[in-house]
């Protein structure tokens, strides 16, 4: 089964988290994401620009600053996993929520939209 994680943040809240909670963080996901690859579990990983560089595109090429879910906190980072069950995943998912002190977003890819 595959599934997408994502963390959402505002770059705001990043810069009110002191250096040493970044500097964990940073330590921490280099090793878990480090785990998860020799695991086979993790196919790839994105970091996002923050939302200050994001731009929305709309119906006839509309360009605006901003990003889509303006009322809500942009995605920062997201991993794609492939793991057993919908469990592994929620583990996963449980040990970046705990260590980054927030809620991760789990979403299972749709097998049809799969491609090798």
């Amino acid at each position: 089964m595959r599934y997408l994680l994502s963390w959402h943040i505002r770059e705001a809240e990043m810069r009110t988290r002191s250096p040493a909670w970044r500097e964990e963080v940073v330590a921490f996901l280099a090793q878990y994401e480090d785990e998860l690859f020799v695991n086979s579990e993790l196919d790839w990983v994105e970091v996002l620009d923050p939302e200050t560089q994001a731009i929305v595109v709309g119906p006839g090429a509309e360009v605006r600053s901003g990003f889509y879910n303006a009322g809500g906190k942009p995605s920062a980072r997201v991993w794609a996993i492939r793991v057993a069950s919908r469990q592994r995943a929620i583990d996963i998912a449980s040990k970046f929520a705990g260590q980054l002190d927030t809620w991760i977003e789990v979403r299972e890819c749709l097998p049809s939209a799969q491609r090798p």
